[in-house]
């Protein structure tokens, strides 16, 4: 390589060393390969350095004269390689400095001095070079929070999660409906045979009740500005009933003329939305201006508009297969479709609603025997991708239910409960209901015909037992993927009817040898076949048949030859259900299946229906006496509930014992009764221990 006149033995810059008289650029002692041009680039910034050497000089030093080359691409690429073997950017100079349209410039201190015009312009280069750095820290920034900005765009939100939580209520009641205006809490208590409702503080403490006069209520829904608190009768069995509006701040009450529904929500523009069956409606809060919106595929439960009123979401539910899904349609009812389309194979969602900022969808979902709470971040209203399939909150082994997001969004209030239950006996002498069978977690309990032996489901996982009357020696009849009913002995005592369901599908009739073993399913009924009852001969079965899935169910009785397996509907049994065959073979007992208001008796050699009992209320479970002449029954959902005793002979009836102060456990059709071999009535009283919390929650 050429060298300059005058040189000195080295250049040495950062951890840099150039030799001139051997052509050498090193890096902390090792040498570097680099090219002849950017060498004399360098060599030419450092005869020079502090100064500009022009671009006119560096290809005068690069090329003779004449030479044919496009000077101003080959000095680019002399100095963009010379750049990246000092480690150099022409944005943030270290080394080499660029003066846009003269040429370059070396700044960095030559064996520790700083190089002369340099220092005498260190001020203003100081000042340029700061405004470079400073230019280029920003434009570094806004690239990077660009590139930041997009990567958390297509990132997922990060999940919500609970925190903390804090027990509000100690009674362990049972308790539905939970709701919040903000300032308190309103919920339903059951204590005796109906629900009350109940105000209690965020902080918890002592419930107070609401209205005395709304015995059997429960809070639905409160407006949007905590003033009103929309009521529902908590009526098992009715599909519709006369709502009622409470002023919070007066405490008075009126009814809500020309609407009946067990589900309804405050709508925009202060009305309400609420459902009949399959289908929605929106209606003024008089009744007045009513409008159908859709209609669902299944029975519609826990309306809901979205806080910015766009979109309603709601639960479908078939009531008979106890599945349920949540669906959305837009604000007019247009554009139904399934929310969670394929998240489980037997869909149990419902009860769902929004946070009030509209982020976020609260709902529970019953899974394995255990209901837990979800959440479902809303992408209408974040930037971000939220999750593809919603977070779980809550854990076992509590089951949760009734999700009530705060209105500042900082908590999430919630029942949970621990399912138990305790099989009892009224006992006359005592005056009191008596374990029975130690008093297991278990109903639908009958005797076998020689009193030996007896079957009983166990709640709350339904599966199907046989026991010793001593208790002693229990067995277990059915797996894990029938969920039980209803069991009966067959007159001979060697085979068991009952109704079973697999998962998400039609309640049946089944078989199965007393002795254990095999279960065969001997109806197919598309909706539901429930309640078999053995003729006296053993050789045939009545049961109901529901019709048709729609509310109201509409079902009749079956009588189905054990033989020939066929089935044809005993007369005049339209619309009743539940038979229940009388051991002496003279009557059937059914019930008036609309209402559930009526037992009617059925004389086989008079081939006619009677009405037995009416005018008491909605009720429950029946039984025959072992010796016909009497049938036990109960009456539910009525402010003073009690077992009667039918007498056969005349269609009189007494009460045996009152229900109102017994907290009953409900299965899948209602709180069970029954009768044991003497006669007495038999039930299954509430054990679980169900409170309100209050959880602490993030949401991203």
């Amino acid at each position: 390589m050429a060298a300059s006149s005058q040189l000195p033995l080295t250049y040495s810059f950062g951890s840099f060393v150039l030799d001139p008289s051997s052509g050498e650029l090193r890096r902390n002692g090792t040498r570097l390969k680099l090219q002849e041009q950017p060498f004399q680039v360098l060599l030419k910034l450092l005869e020079k350095a502090g100064s500009l050497v022009t671009r006119e000089e560096l290809q005068s030093t690069l090329w003779v004269a004449d030479t044919f080359v496009d000077f101003d691409t080959g000095l680019n690429s002399a100095i963009k390689r010379l750049r990246e073997a000092l480690g150099d950017s022409a944005d943030v100079p270290r080394y080499i400095e660029t003066i846009p349209r003269r040429g370059y410039r070396f700044i960095a201190p030559i064996n520790g001095t700083l190089p002369q015009g340099v220092a005498a312009t260190e001020k203003s280069a100081n000042i340029l070079t700061l405004a470079r750095l400073v230019a280029a820290a920003l434009a570094l920034l806004l690239a990077a929070a660009a590139g930041a900005f997009a990567v958390w765009l297509r990132s997922p939100l990060p999940s919500p999660q609970i925190t903390g939580s804090t027990q509000l209520t100690w009674d362990g009641l049972i308790k539905g409906g939970l709701r919040t205006d903000g300032k308190s809490l309103y919920f339903g208590e059951r204590r005796g045979g109906q629900y009350s409702s109940f105000q209690l503080p965020l902080s918890g403490g002592t419930p107070t009740a609401l209205d005395s006069s709304s015995l059997g209520f429960l809070p639905a829904d409160i407006s949007p500005d905590g003033s009103q608190l929309l009521f529902v009768p908590h009526k098992m069995y009715a599909l519709r009933a006369t709502l009622r509006i409470m002023d919070l701040a007066s405490a008075s009450v009126r009814d809500i003329p020309g609407i009946e529904s067990r589900s309804v929500a405050w709508a925009p523009g202060n009305n309400l939305i609420f459902a009949q069956g399959a289908d929605l409606f929106i209606a003024g809060q008089d009744g007045s201006a009513r409008r159908k919106l859709l209609t669902a595929p299944g029975i519609i439960d826990s309306a809901r508009f979205s806080p910015d009123g766009t979109r309603i979401r709601m639960s479908v539910i078939d009531e008979l297969k106890f599945v349920g899904d949540l669906y959305e349609a837009r604000a007019d009812g247009s554009g139904l479709h399934e929310l969670l389309p394929g998240w489980h194979s037997v869909p149990q969602e419902c009860c769902g609603t929004w946070t009030a900022d509209g982020r976020y969808y609260v709902f529970q979902s019953f899974q394995r025997g255990s209901s837990k709470i979800w959440i479902l971040p809303d992408a209408q209203s974040s930037l971000r991708k939220p999750p593809p399939t919603p977070v779980l909150l809550t854990t076992e082994p509590l089951n949760f239910y009734s999700p009530a997001p705060s209105r500042d969004g900082k908590k999430l209030f919630v029942m949970a409960s621990q399912p138990r239950a305790e099989l009892v006996r009224y006992d006359s002498s005592a005056r009191q209901f008596l374990p029975f069978l130690s008093g297991i977690s278990a109903g639908d309990v009958e005797a076998s015909p020689d009193t030996h032996s007896y079957l009983f489901v166990r709640y709350p996982q339904q599966s199907l037992w046989r026991s010793r009357a001593d208790g002693s020696e229990q067995v277990q009849l059915t797996s894990p993927a029938l969920r039980v009913a209803l069991p009966h002995w067959s007159p001979q005592g060697d085979r068991i009817a009952f109704s079973a369901q697999k998962s998400g599908r039609a309640w049946n009739i089944f078989l199965l040898p007393s002795a254990g073993g095999a279960a065969e399913q001997i109806t197919f009924g598309a909706v539901a076949d429930l309640d078999p009852a053995w003729s006296p001969d053993g050789k045939s079965l009545a049961f109901g048949q529901a019709s048709s899935p729609d509310a109201p169910v509409r079902h009749s009785i079956q009588l189905l030859n054990l033989e020939n397996h066929t089935a044809t509907p005993l007369p005049g049994s339209d619309g009743l259900c539940c038979p229940r065959w009388s051991p002496d073979g003279r009557y059937l007992a059914a019930e008036k299946d609309s209402s559930f208001d009526q037992i009617l008796l059925y004389d086989f050699s008079a081939q006619k229906w009677r009405v037995a009992v009416k005018g008491i209320g909605a009720l429950g479970y029946f039984a025959f006496t072992r010796d016909s002449k009497s049938l036990l029954f109960d009456s539910q959902e009525v402010p003073d509930p009690f077992i009667y005793k039918l007498r056969i002979a005349d269609f009189s009836f007494v009460p045996i014992v009152s229900l109102k102060d017994v907290t009953r456990f409900y299965g899948p059709f209602g709180a069970w009764s029954g009768i044991a071999p003497d006669g007495s009535p038999l039930i299954i009283r509430d054990t679980s221990n169900q409170e309100i919390y209050a959880l602490d929650w993030r949401l991203p």
